[in-house]
C-alpha cells in the first residue's frame, strides 16, 4: 500500500466523507497479512482471516480521523481480534476434570450393560453342544446350584463342576479367538 496514500486519509476521510466500509475493503490486504503472521499456530487460516478482518470492520466503525492514520489504530485492533480467537479456541480446547466428565456423563444404564453381556455369552455359546448349553443356562441364568444342576440332568456335582470349568474354558477361548 502506498504510504501516501495512507497519510491522507484522514484529511479525505474528514473531506471526503469515507464510509467506513471503504476503509475496510481498501486495508484488508493488512488483515491478510496480520492473520498470516500467526498462521501454524493451531486455528486454521480462514479463522485468523475472519478475526482480522472483524477488528479492521471494528476499527472502522471507531475510528476517528483527528487520532492519527487508520492503520496506527486499526493494526491494534486487528491484532486484537485475532488474539481473542486465540484465547477462545484455548477456553474451548481446556480438558475437563474427571468430575466434569463424570456429571456431564451421568449414570451407566445397567439394563446396557446387561445387554450386551448377554450378547456376549450368546455368541460364546454358539459353539456348545445341547447338555453345555443347558448346563451353562442353569447356572448363570436360572441361577440353581451345582447339585441341583446335576439332579435335573442326572449327574453328581462333582461332574457338574468340572463341566462349568470345562465350559467356561472353552468359551473364553471362543471369545478370544
Amino acid at each position: 500500500m502506498d504510504t501516501t496514500q495512507d497519510s491522507s486519509l484522514p484529511t479525505q476521510f474528514q473531506q471526503d466523507s469515507v464510509q467506513p466500509e471503504d476503509l475496510v475493503v481498501r486495508h484488508l490486504p493488512v488483515a491478510r497479512s496480520l492473520a498470516a503472521r500467526y498462521a501454524g499456530r493451531g486455528v486454521e487460516v480462514d479463522d485468523l482471516r475472519q478475526a482480522a478482518r472483524v477488528g479492521l470492520v471494528k476499527a472502522a466503525r471507531r475510528y476517528d480521523p483527528s487520532q492519527g492514520a487508520f492503520l496506527s489504530y486499526a493494526v491494534p485492533m486487528a491484532t486484537g481480534e485475532i488474539r481473542h480467537c486465540f484465547r477462545d479456541l484455548a477456553r474451548c480446547v481446556r480438558p475437563e476434570g474427571e468430575d466434569e466428565l463424570f456429571d456431564q456423563m451421568g449414570e451407566p444404564d445397567p439394563g446396557f450393560e446387561r445387554a450386551e453381556a448377554r450378547v456376549i455369552v450368546e455368541q460364546a455359546m454358539e459353539g456348545l453342544d445341547e447338555t453345555d448349553r443347558t448346563i451353562v443356562q442353569l447356572r448363570y441364568v436360572a441361577g440353581l446350584s451345582q447339585a441341583e444342576i446335576g439332579e435335573r440332568i442326572g449327574a453328581t456335582q462333582a461332574q457338574i463342576s468340572r463341566a462349568l470349568a470345562r465350559i467356561v474354558r472353552q468359551m473364553r477361548i471362543g471369545l478370544a479367538a
